[in-house]
Parts: structure tokens; C-alpha cells; sequence
């Protein structure tokens, strides 16, 4: 060992690297052994006159034969970083909500008619039986159909859903049983895997099943039975796998009365059934239905409504809301929509104002109507009966038995009404 070899005290040790320590890009400061600092660089002392700095720190002990000396702290800013960080957080959130599994927490309501046909749902949702699911439209028969999946064991397979009325019925084969190239004229290359395809091993939601036509009706019914679809154009069956959930408005009793529907596809489908009650059976659910409403749409309205007035559920509770929950969403939409974007309470007058014109109508019809009434009593009376036993069959789905009770006359009654006037 070098007897002339100078010996530095840390601190001489610290002005010696104290050109390296300066060119860092983190706040660097040393104790001495007593706790006295006895270094800090410039962006230490930039660290210390910011008072909103994010910092996490690393330490090392220096040993100098054998004794420590002194510590060594290093800080990172991690500011911009945790920045970052919250506004990613506050993306996922929002992607979070686009994407959220709808389950039957989604579904608003205390009625005991709900509640009970939310518990047989729950029950057929762990099983891998067909659910046929009835229901007036904007009832919520494809909430109930996601929240179905998302109880079952298929929740982590596909849900895919297809409008059975919305497509016609040349392009719905292809779309539910696909193509091979050259099928047809306008297929595409290399042909199309239908929707039974895409739904293998998950649930495929057929809605308006009640307007598929016979023909199509033919085909599901050979799905169904043998488990196994047949791409247009090709001479392959392809096995799948895949759970059925399908609704409908349309009275289908009536309609394999009248060879519309067929038997034994009715039967198929109609494994394990679901009513949902309309909206005006179940109005006790429509302070908490609108507040759900409201939440959901404030962010997309850019609203932030806070509140709303008791009146404002005693006028909404006075409808009978024929669209159901739909058109009460569609007419807190419009509320919301005319609302300053300040205002933290709804009040009964905005709600009157988002269906205003279309209550004024409503009463100038009626009033119309009565103007044109037969004087003749037995021939208003007549024309009475017809229009409310109409309209109970329509808000029934055709179900007589139903109608019957919201009309308040025995079934046997209607049945004989229906055939005198024509029905």
C-alpha cells in the first residue's frame, strides 16, 4: 500500500465528484453520520422550493473502512409521471363504462313482478337451457338477455346479437349461417362466417324472433334440433356450440293458431320463459328507474342534475308509458338536452316541456274523436268496446287472458266480444 496516497475525508470526496453529481438528472443530497448534509446538488435545491413535487427516494450507505460515513439520498420527481398516471386512470374509467358488463345490478326496480322474474333469470342464467324472454318493446328484453350471459358460465365467450325484423329475410340466412366464397353473386372472398359461427361456445341473442318467416324458421329449427349450421354454398355442416336467449312482442300463440309460427320451433325456443312487466304495471319503480336515467346520461349530456323534484315523479307516475322505460329514457333525454348546464335540479316543468307537444296532441285527438261519435248510444257504445278491447290486446301482446283482466271482464266475455265485433 502506498504510504503517500492521500486520504480524503466524504466531504473532499463529494467536491471531487461534484461535477458528475451536478450532470445527474435527479435531486441528490448526503448526511454525514451525525445527520448533517453535506452535499446537495443545484436540482436539489430547485426540489426543495417547489411545494406540489411528487418524489420517491433511494439511499445508500458509504462505508469507509469498515465505518459508515455518510448516506446518500437520490430523488426521483415523479410529477409528471403520476400525471400521466391519473389522466390514464381517468381513461380506463371511461373506457371502463363503454365496456362494462351489463348485469342484473342494471336492472332498476323493487316491483315484486320484476324482482321475481329477475330471480327465474338468475336461476336459467346457470343453466344452458333456451330462454325465450316476452315482453312489450322498451321493456328491456335485451338487458335481460346481456345480463343473462353475464351470470352464466359462457360470460367470458362472446355475446352477439342480431335484430331478426331489421334484417330482410334474403341477406338473414347468410348472416346467421355465413357464406363460402362464391356463394352467391356480391359475396366477398373467402366468404363470411355467420353469427351461430361467431357465437360459438358464447350466447347468441336472437330478438324479434316473432318476425322471422317460415323458411328461416325451417333452418333454426335444424339448428337447433342437430347442433350443427350449414354455410350457404357449402356441403359441410360445422358443429357448434352455443346457448340461445330470443325475445319477441309479437303474440306467438296467436300466431300457431294461425300456422305463422311453427310448433315445434315454439317449443324449442320456449325451453324457459320470461315476462317482463311493463312500465305502468310497476310504477312504485319510477323515481328509482328516472334517477338511474339521469346518472347515466349527465356525463353523456353534459349535465349535472343533482336532484329531482318530488313533483316531478308524481307527473311521470301519471303516464302510462306505452314505450315503456325506453320512452321515459327518451323523454328524461330530452329534459336533460334543455336543461343549462348548470342547473342541478329537474324540475316537473322541464319534464312537461320534454313531452308538452306531444300532450297537447294526445287531448286535441280525443276531443276530435268525440266530436265524430255517433249520437246513436248503442252504436258509441259499440265503437267504445271495439276501441278498448283493442287496445288491451295490443298492450297484452294479444294474450287474452291478460286483457281480459286489465279490461275487468270475464275471458269468456272477451272471448265472445271478439268474435261478435270481428276480432
Amino acid at each position: 500500500m502506498d504510504k503517500h496516497k492521500k486520504s480524503y475525508t466524504i466531504t473532499e470526496m463529494f467536491e471531487i465528484a461534484e461535477p458528475i453529481l451536478k450532470a445527474t438528472s435527479d435531486a441528490i443530497c448526503a448526511i454525514d453520520e451525525k445527520g448533517n448534509r453535506i452535499y446537495a446538488n443545484a436540482l436539489y435545491e430547485t426540489m426543495l422550493k417547489r411545494g406540489n413535487t411528487e418524489l420517491v427516494a433511494d439511499s445508500k450507505d458509504i462505508y469507509i473502512a469498515g465505518n459508515k460515513k455518510a448516506t446518500v439520498v437520490v430523488y426521483h420527481d415523479i410529477s409528471e409521471v403520476n400525471r400521466l398516471r391519473r389522466e390514464l386512470d381517468k381513461l380506463n374509467q371511461k373506457l371502463r363504462k363503454v365496456e362494462t358488463k351489463i348485469t342484473f345490478r342494471d336492472i332498476i326496480g323493487k316491483n315484486k313482478a320484476l324482482q321475481k322474474v329477475i330471480s327465474t333469470a338468475k336461476v336459467a342464467a346457470g343453466t344452458p337451457a333456451t330462454i325465450m324472454i316476452r315482453g312489450e318493446s322498451g321493456t328491456g328484453k335485451e338487458i335481460f338477455a346481456n345480463a343473462i350471459h353475464n351470470a352464466s358460465p359462457r360470460r367470458n365467450e362472446k355475446f352477439v346479437k342480431i335484430n331478426c325484423s331489421s334484417i330482410p329475410e334474403e341477406l338473414l340466412e347468410s348472416e346467421l349461417f355465413g357464406y363460402k366464397e362464391g356463394a352467391f353473386t356480391g359475396a366477398q372472398r373467402g366468404g363470411k362466417r355467420g353469427l351461430f359461427y361467431e357465437a360459438n361456445h358464447g350466447t347468441l341473442f336472437l330478438d324479434e324472433i316473432g318476425d322471422v318467416s317460415a323458411r328461416m324458421q325451417v333452418k333454426l329449427l335444424r339448428t337447433l334440433q342437430e347442433k350443427e349450421i350449414m354455410p350457404i354454398g357449402s356441403t359441410e355442416a360445422i358443429s357448434i356450440n352455443v346457448r340461445i336467449i330470443c325475445a319477441t312482442n309479437k303474440p306467438l300463440e296467436a300466431m300457431l293458431e294461425s300456422g305463422e309460427f311453427r310448433e315445434d320451433l315454439y317449443y324449442r325456443l320456449n325451453v324457459f320463459p320470461l315476462a317482463i312487466p311493463p312500465l305502468r304495471e310497476r310504477k312504485e319503480d319510477i323515481a328509482d328507474v328516472s334517477r338511474y336515467i339521469i346518472n347515466k346520461y349527465n356525463d353523456f349530456y353534459e349535465r349535472n342534475v343533482q336532484n329531482i323534484d318530488a313533483n316531478v315523479i308524481k307527473e311521470l307516475q301519471k303516464r302510462d308509458w306505452p314505450g315503456n322505460v325506453r320512452e321515459l329514457e327518451n323523454v328524461l333525454s330530452r329534459a336533460l338536452i334543455n336543461l343549462d348546464p348548470d342547473e342541478v335540479n329537474l324540475t316537473s316543468e322541464d319534464v312537461r316541456a320534454a313531452i308538452g307537444e306531444k300532450t297537447e296532441l294526445k287531448k286535441q285527438t280525443i276531443e276530435d274523436k268525440l266530436d265524430d261519435f255517433p249520437l246513436q248510444i248503442n252504436e258509441a257504445i259499440k265503437m267504445t268496446e271495439l276501441h278498448c278491447i283493442k287496445r288491451a290486446l295490443n298492450r297484452c301482446d294479444g294474450d287474452k287472458n291478460r286483457a281480459a283482466v286489465d279490461l275487468g271482464i270475464p275471458v269468456r266475455t272477451l272471448y265472445y266480444k271478439c268474435k261478435k265485433l270481428g276480432l
